[in-house]
């Protein structure tokens, strides 16, 4: 008799929770409001802090950068963007999930700003300055690159 109130409560709490919703920020924000000069590079160079040095600054229509001085000692730099609240949909990491991406100069991956559990990775192969660029023509679907700074 228990099991059967048991199932039944279940049943129940399955189907009214299926029937609710999710609401994502970016969906409470309009687009044209989204401010992505409030974001910055975030990584191990910064130690994960939202970090004025690191601050994007608009280079194009749509597109963001921030400068950072690296180290070519073989290791890579794990890095993402986000505003300084790791907001959702504010907060953009590699679109694989959880598995970290490995960039070179010549690369340019997607970006997840809805789930971005996984960082993007780059190994310097010479020490300097370099840009760290995320373009929003897609806002969907950010598209991250690294480029040497002049």
């Amino acid at each position: 008799m228990l099991t059967k109130s048991f199932n039944a409560l279940l049943v129940a709490s399955l189907l009214l929770l299926g029937g609710c919703s999710t609401t994502f920020i970016e969906d409470l924000i309009p687009e044209s409001d989204i401010d992505y000069e409030e974001m910055y590079v975030r990584g191990v160079f910064t130690w994960w802090e939202a970090d004025e040095n690191y601050r994007l600054k608009q280079i194009g229509e749509n597109l963001f950068a921030a400068d950072a001085k690296l180290i070519a000692d073989g290791q890579p730099y794990d890095f993402k963007f986000a505003d300084e609240n790791w907001t959702p949909g504010m907060s953009c990491g590699s679109a694989n999930g959880l598995n970290s991406v490995q960039l070179t100069l010549s690369d340019k991956m997607l970006a997840s700003c809805d789930n971005p559990q996984g960082n993007f990775q780059f190994t310097p192969t010479e020490t300097g300055t370099y840009s760290f660029i995320i373009d929003f023509t897609d806002t969907a679907n950010p598209i991250v690159s690294v480029q040497r700074s002049e």
